[in-house]
């Protein structure tokens, strides 16, 4: 059997947010995306980003050194200040990719724990 399987995309993302009010203010303000607060519920609540949605789930842990996430960002700088602004913590400043992308990125933690990376073409 030699059938050739084609990229199957991200549909649904779930980050861990122990508190979710935190989650939906920090990527609220970082980012633009939309949360629905208790949408479907009081421990997991949607999102929508600019091109996949998702969920916080208040059941569930960050676990360091897990899947890390990355988002496009068109100002690196600008969007690592409002990581900082409203409770992130930068775990990486932002560095060139080198050969592998002519683009750079940074890594930060959020106020629950997840350790997301951003990038950007500047």
């Amino acid at each position: 059997m030699n059938t050739k399987i084609e990229a199957c995309p991200f549909c649904h993302i779930v980050i861990p947010a122990p508190d979710l009010e935190k989650a939906r203010v920090f990527y609220s303000e970082v980012f633009g995306w939309q949360v629905q607060k208790n949408v479907p519920g009081n421990y997991y609540w949607f999102f929508k980003s600019g091109n996949v949605g998702g969920a916080f789930n208040a059941s569930t842990q960050a676990a360091p050194g897990s899947i890390s996430l990355v988002i496009r960002v068109d100002d690196m700088a600008a969007t690592l200040q409002r990581v900082t602004q409203w409770g992130g913590t930068i775990t990486r400043a932002r560095s060139s990719m080198g050969d592998a992308d002519p683009g750079f990125d940074a890594y930060f933690r959020d106020p629950n724990g997840n350790e997301i990376g951003v990038y950007s073409d500047k």
